[in-house]
């Protein structure tokens, strides 16, 4: 499902928060305080993943070079506007560096190829050190079972009903790492275009969380190794099953191409090559308006049709 936040879902779901609604007996169990099973990440420690507000909803994306971020392809659809930097919250207009985006670029026939785009941006983000990227060899150390970071804006319980504007840290396991099992994997890209992490009991993205970044810790710093793309097929809940990630070694090439950029990447070739990638190593980067009625009417089927959607 689409992990983007629409326009009409984020309003009603403004709207939802602000009027009573039974529970149904169909309340949702949240992992911790919520991304899903996560908590409130601390001003500066992720200051590269970044807001990405547009026309017709929000995204996360990650900043990979000055003037360049990263995110999903199908978030080129909420036409993004701004993104914003080393925010914990994009509400805050005195939080944060705040940049127009000049261009965006989907991956071509991203649909059924890499669901990735590029922002390119107005003017340089000063101040905020671009994420270098997983290359090939970080992912010759990238197994089942191995913990990464999940960080984004996106909501923060498994129906994906709580709006939320705040960025959001959690550790999770990548549990296909090279998404060959089906459960929504695009077979063109299997194996090895893309991964699965999260889910079955675990922290997951959300709504929101699209194009977000997936952090992995290595002996030389933390690297984004992924991009937050659509949850898997058979999740019992729109968020929480587990998502299913872009690689980004697959990506260096093309965005270089898009964007005339030069990205920085993994050191892994040089810096540890041949070393194991021990299991608890720690990075050295970071790591209601007002509204009338009492139930959501119209606005409800439309909440209802999109968590049909498999995006996020």
């Amino acid at each position: 499902m689409p992990r983007h936040a629409p326009v009409a879902y984020t309003f009603a779901v403004l709207l939802a928060a602000c009027v009573d609604q039974p529970n149904d007996g169909a309340q949702v169990s949240q992992i911790d305080s919520a991304v899903v099973g996560g908590t409130t990440a601390q001003q500066g420690q992720w200051p590269d993943a970044v807001a990405v507000l547009g026309t017709n909803g929000t995204c996360s994306g990650t900043l990979i070079a000055p003037d360049v971020v990263l995110t999903a392809g199908h978030c080129a659809g909420i036409n993004p506007q701004q993104v914003i930097a080393n925010t914990v919250d994009y509400s805050n207009s005195d939080n944060g560096v705040r940049v127009h985006v000049a261009h965006v670029e989907a991956y071509p026939n991203w649909q059924s190829s890499y669901d990735a785009a590029v922002l390119v941006l107005a003017s340089p983000i000063q101040g905020v050190k671009p994420r270098k990227l997983g290359t090939s060899c970080t992912f010759d150390r990238v197994e089942r079972a191995t913990a990464v970071h999940l960080v984004g804006f996106g909501a923060t319980d498994t129906m994906g009903q709580t709006a939320n504007t705040q960025q959001r840290e959690a550790m999770t396991e990548v549990t296909d790492p090279e998404c060959t099992g089906g459960n929504g994997c695009k077979k063109a890209l299997a194996p090895g275009g893309e991964f699965v992490a999260g889910g079955t009991g675990a922290a997951d993205s959300c709504f929101g969380d699209s194009g977000g970044p997936v952090y992995l810790d290595t002996p030389v710093g933390t690297v984004v190794i992924g991009t937050v793309s659509r949850g898997v097929d058979n999740a019992d809940t729109p968020c929480g099953g587990g998502g299913i990630y872009v690689r980004t070694d697959k990506l260096i090439e093309w965005i270089e191409q898009a964007t005339g950029a030069v990205v920085e990447a993994d050191d892994c070739e040089t810096a540890y090559s041949g070393e194991d990638l021990p299991d608890d190593v720690a990075g050295d980067e970071g790591g209601c308006s007002a509204a009338g009625g009492s139930g959501l009417g119209a606005l409800g089927l439309v909440l209802l049709a999109l968590l049909r959607l498999r995006r996020r």
